[in-house]
């Protein structure tokens, strides 16, 4: 009896293309991967230097604040002087200049007042972009897992029908081989 013995060159090898098929959806499978993991760490990235641009303008809201401060002093401590001088001058010289001393505080305070809200308006600013840039780095992160989720979905199908495939194969191969005995036997 001589058995007959598949060709393993056969380009119509029905295992053999279901392999191949395999190996390629594997390799489908991990560029995919890849390719979710590069956007993700994209995404995080963007995300960081978004935060750090932040942190940045805050400082440099905060150092600005800062030396309006130390010039408002300075203005102040110039002003203080030029009365003592106006002391010793007249004393209507005096009055008048208690009385731009006076204006210049209120000025100062309104101009401390307006800084320190274009302080908390930039803060704000800040924190809002903050809150909508982790809130888009949510939702992207959501919108990954789901398409990860579909595609790992799709792969599993792929992979179930290509085992099916095999079965039904395996199973006419064998038919086929005790078909092909019996009628080597008679």
């Amino acid at each position: 009896m001589n058995e007959v013995v598949p060709n393993p060159s056969n380009d119509d090898d029905p295992l053999l293309e279901a392999q191949m098929e395999i190996r390629q959806l594997k390799q489908t499978v991990a560029a995919l991967r890849e390719e979710l993991e590069n956007i993700s760490m994209d995404k995080e990235q963007a995300v960081q230097q978004a935060r750090a641009d932040s942190q940045d303008e805050i400082k440099q809201l905060r150092e600005t604040a800062s030396a309006l401060r130390d010039s408002l002093d300075e203005m102040k401590f110039d002003k203080d002087k030029e009365v003592q001088d106006a002391r010793a001058a007249s004393n209507d010289e005096i009055v008048q200049l208690r009385n731009t001393a006076t204006a210049l505080r209120d000025e100062l305070e309104e101009l401390k007042f307006s800084k320190d809200e274009a302080v908390q308006r930039a803060v704000a600013t800040g924190n809002d972009e903050i809150t909508q840039l982790k809130g888009t780095a949510h939702k992207l992160r959501e919108q990954l897992d789901a398409v990860k989720f579909e595609y790992e979905d799709k792969l599993q199908e792929q992979a179930r029908q290509a085992r099916d495939e095999i079965g039904q194969l395996q199973q006419t191969i064998a038919a086929l081989r005790t078909e092909l005995e019996g009628t080597d036997g008679e």
